[in-house]
């Protein structure tokens, strides 16, 4: 604990680690619950946590605890350049798709400079982005 008597950022993430049995896990949630990138975490892992970035991070991991998968806990996942926001409502963007959006993209290129591709009721819309 900082001396103050909070919780520091690594405090909170070995909890979390422990309780979800993934440090890469918790890493990921800590992250979201406080609204940091990977840069700011590495220099974040002193500093004392709010109150709301808790029990944010205890909401997250009970849902995960739960067997909610990762991406919906945090709300949003890569695809190739960008960051996509999910939920229960569409399909969580995998790897394996990134190869199916490359195979596409590489297809679109050998038609003429002016093409019309549609994406309708694929879920996320990562294919088309």
């Amino acid at each position: 604990m900082a001396d103050d008597g909070t919780l520091t950022w690594r405090e909170l993430w070995l909890e979390a680690s422990e309780l979800l049995g993934d440090a890469n896990e918790a890493r990921w949630i800590c992250m979201e619950a406080g609204g940091l990138d990977r840069i700011e975490w590495a220099s974040s892992l002193e500093e004392a946590v709010g109150e709301r970035a808790v029990a944010r991070v205890d909401a997250m991991v009970a849902r995960r605890r739960e067997g909610e998968p990762l991406q919906y806990v945090i709300g949003n996942w890569a695809f190739r350049n960008v960051e996509l926001m999910v939920d229960r409502r569409v399909l969580i963007p995998r790897p394996e798709t990134e190869l199916l959006a490359e195979f596409a993209i590489e297809a679109a290129r050998r038609f003429a400079p002016t093409r019309l591709v549609v994406d309708l009721g694929t879920g996320s819309g990562a294919i088309a982005l």
